[in-house]
């Protein structure tokens, strides 16, 4: 056997723990709307639902991310983590009542957010470049995208969730076979500084610049974390079938690939602004047409071009902006801190679109959504980040 092929930190532990982490997460969050409605439960049900996770998140997440940056144990709360929401995934599948539901989705979804953080550090430090680790994620979400709408259309819901169980297993031999996280020359430097760990996090709270940042991106995962629950809604109600609506997620998860597998080119190039634009300015036109536009075939079209590469684009500019804005010694805690707010504008946002959505229907939401991401789009304009650290080498 070739130990640099299938030994620890081969390019194949990456690829494994890519994929089936992503794919425990897709098989899980692209079809819940529809799994939720399809068990009787209501917008304003399955939003109250939905948000349990970003409530569960608001406080384990950080708290996690403090933790991996204190104990630089990663893979060990990772993989703990990965397992726990796989197990939960089970009990899920056998489960009616509204606040059993909410609770154990606050569990499952905790447990995997949690592990984001890590794994878009691990993509960052290890010897492999970025955007040739991260694209078996985008693989990965695009195939249990597909899988899990298959599943729902032909079987029992049931295999939905034993699929979430067996991908956990798989992501955590993945990942116990990755190295650990090679530190940057800053960071590296940075933990010689102990003392100064122990200051707490003032140092990133009171941070004017960070705040505007979190401001941000509080407007944007909130909206299109409800874009992205009532998406799948939204197909159904023009009519396409749900084998069909998971072929359209698929296909927008594919799309995000040459943005990845590309990073490295434009992400250290250009400054944290001018990706937020861009960000906000493609959601922009996603949620233009979504409620200004009754067409099927336009609808399809935009989702399937912009859907995936407005979140993943998001997402790794979280990356760019935290590495460049705080101490590198509290980056898992920075991202951890981002990723809790953005689980608060989630949490008020999702509840308020269920109601919305209950008696006004998906156009108005979508509407309201527009406001709020054109609000985003104005405080974005002040937002004054050096591009010093690259990231996507």
């Amino acid at each position: 056997m070739n130990t640099k092929r299938f030994g620890k930190g081969s390019y194949l532990s990456y690829v494994t723990t890519f994929f089936f982490y992503y794919f425990c997460m897709s098989v899980y969050t692209s079809v819940l709307s529809i799994y939720l409605t399809g068990i009787g439960k209501t917008a304003s049900e399955m939003s109250f639902i939905v948000s349990g996770a970003n409530i569960f998140s608001l406080i384990t997440v950080p708290f996690t991310g403090y933790l991996n940056d204190v104990v630089r144990r990663p893979k060990v709360i990772s993989c703990t983590a990965i397992l726990l929401a796989g197990v939960l995934s089970i009990v899920f599948a056998f489960s009616r009542a509204v606040f059993i539901l909410f609770l154990l989705n606050g569990l499952i979804m905790t447990a995997i957010n949690s592990v984001m953080t890590v794994t878009e550090r691990l993509a960052a430090a290890c010897q492999y470049r970025y955007g040739a680790i991260r694209i078996w994620g985008t693989f990965g979400y695009a195939v249990a995208a597909q899988t899990a709408t298959l599943i729902l259309a032909n079987t029992s819901s049931v295999w939905l969730f034993i699929s979430i169980f067996v991908a956990a297993l798989l992501a955590v031999i993945g990942f116990m076979r990755t190295a650990d996280p090679v530190h940057s020359s800053r960071e590296q430097a940075a933990d010689d500084k102990i003392p100064e760990k122990r200051k707490g996090l003032r140092k990133i709270i009171l941070n004017p610049v960070f705040l505007l940042f979190i401001a941000v991106t509080f407007v944007f995962n909130g909206s299109s974390s409800v874009n992205m629950t009532y998406a799948p809604l939204l197909l159904q109600e023009l009519g396409i079938s749900v084998s069909a609506v998971g072929t359209i997620i698929s296909l927008s998860t594919l799309m995000e690939i040459p943005l990845i597998f590309f990073s490295h080119k434009f992400m250290d190039r250009f400054n944290v602004k001018t990706f937020l634009l861009a960000a906000f300015i493609l959601m922009l036109i996603q949620l233009l047409t979504y409620s200004s536009i009754k067409n099927a075939a336009v609808i399809v079209t935009v989702m399937v071009l912009l859907r995936a590469i407005t979140t993943t684009l998001f997402m790794m500019v979280i990356l760019k902006a935290v590495r460049n804005i705080i101490s590198p010694m509290y980056t898992t805690t920075g991202l951890s801190i981002v990723n809790s707010v953005n689980s608060l504008g989630a949490i008020i946002m999702q509840n308020t679109a269920g109601m919305i959505a209950d008696s006004r229907g998906l156009s108005f939401l979508y509407l309201v959504l527009t406001i709020l991401v054109g609000i985003g789009l104005v405080l974005t304009i002040f937002i004054k980040v050096e591009n010093k650290e690259p990231v996507f080498r």
